[in-house]
């Protein structure tokens, strides 16, 4: 490190991410901050999961071939994703499938932003600590059940 480069004030935070969601490249101060609760209880955001190329298969074989195990490995994918104990940052693209603020969430984005690496938004967490029995349970049969079945050509 040369004489210069001892007096530079280094900025705190981050400064390029992933979209948790489609995996785009976001630069500082992109995006917005969603807790795990509110990716989870998002029926457009289990459409498109469920058909994308990773799970396809999963979802043709459980609507065509009424496949018990596919059925179980998109349960399996709820189950994994819905215990994301993570701050979940999106991009412009990828928070058109949540029913959200997007204000408050955009703000709650340049916290995590601006904070030291780990920084989680309030209510993040596993989706079963912050979600009523009844509709983690509603969300995860519409997952593991229904999602992507608009997508299926049977």
């Amino acid at each position: 490190m040369g004489l210069l480069g001892l007096f530079k004030k280094e900025k705190k935070g981050k400064k390029a991410t992933q979209c948790s969601v489609c995996k785009s490249h976001m630069e500082r101060n992109e995006g917005y901050a969603l807790t795990t609760s509110q990716v989870v209880t998002s029926k457009t955001y289990w459409d498109h999961k469920m058909v994308e190329p990773e799970t396809m298969s999963y979802t043709t074989q459980h609507f065509k071939d009424k496949d018990e195990n596919a059925t179980k490995m998109r349960g399996i994918i709820f189950e994994k994703t819905a215990e994301k104990d993570q701050t979940w940052m999106t991009c412009d693209t990828c928070i058109k499938h949540f029913d959200v603020d997007h204000e408050e969430t955009k703000s709650l984005a340049g916290e995590w932003w601006n904070a030291e690496n780990g920084h989680k938004i309030p209510n993040t967490g596993k989706a079963i600590d912050h979600l009523p029995g009844e509709a983690y349970e509603t969300i995860k049969e519409y997952a593991t059940m229904e999602a992507g079945a608009s997508l299926i050509r049977l």
